[in-house]
């Protein structure tokens, strides 16, 4: 009972998207990433991989002096709603005492577990609440569905096919105006095929950028949710 902690899934306003990012960083694409957005004067939030970030501290840095918020993604990228509270209090504690030399311990903390495992898991709930109070859940309302283009790429010019279907189908959503966009910095799992995960990334920011300014959408970094009833404690929402 009271278990719940909040779970964002959309931001205020309707000329504006979060931009997430997850599982990065990585010394082949990171930098082009940071490069697009700022580019076009946009903003993403950072779930940062421990596994990636201990081998690439000069880019964990960049993204933070670049203004872009980050939180930690756990450290080797496993289900921690199924590893048991043990594992997912030492994979977030770790990752996060590293982010923390870089910049100052957010809160609210923002919460995405690997493959956003346990936002409805109530013993995850629990558990994280008592890693970080008043913490909550970074869930997303829609997805590039980017660790499945790669896939479906053998060549140069299948990456930029594949990547502007997907593009025109976000931006063909009613419901992407407030919504929390998610996209992987290569993801981390990977699938049979998937050779051409680095130009799917970059491709993929870059048409997503362009898609977002001719309609007019800006991205804005992902905001703690501000206090809420005392119930939602009792239900999920």
């Amino acid at each position: 009972m009271g278990a719940w902690i909040p779970v964002l899934r959309r931001v205020p306003g309707a000329d504006s998207v979060a931009l997430t990012i997850d599982d990065a960083p990585m010394p082949d694409t990171t930098p082009a990433l940071l490069d697009l957005l700022e580019s076009h004067g946009a903003m993403a939030t950072f779930f940062l991989s421990g596994c990636r970030m201990e081998g690439h501290l000069a880019l964990v840095a960049d993204i933070i002096r670049r203004g872009h918020p980050v939180y930690a993604h756990g450290w080797d990228h496993i289900r921690l709603d199924k590893a048991g509270p043990v594992r997912l209090v030492d994979d977030m504690t770790r990752a996060e005492s590293l982010l923390s030399g870089f910049r100052p311990t957010p809160s609210p903390y923002l919460v995405r577990l690997p493959q956003n495992g346990g936002y409805r898991n109530a013993r995850v709930h629990r558990t994280l609440a008592q890693w970080k109070p008043g913490c909550q859940f970074a869930h997303w309302g829609t997805s590039t569905e980017d660790h499945l283009i790669s896939t479906r790429c053998t060549d140069a010019g299948d990456v930029v096919r594949e990547c502007a279907i997907e593009v025109d189908r976000l931006m063909d959503d009613p419901r992407l105006p407030g919504s929390i966009l998610l996209m992987h910095d290569q993801p981390i799992n990977e699938r049979p095929g998937a050779i051409h995960k680095p130009a799917v990334t970059v491709t993929l920011m870059r048409l997503l950028l362009e898609g977002l300014a001719a309609k007019g959408l800006k991205t804005a970094p992902l905001q703690p949710l501000s206090a809420q009833p005392w119930w939602t404690r009792f239900m999920l929402v």
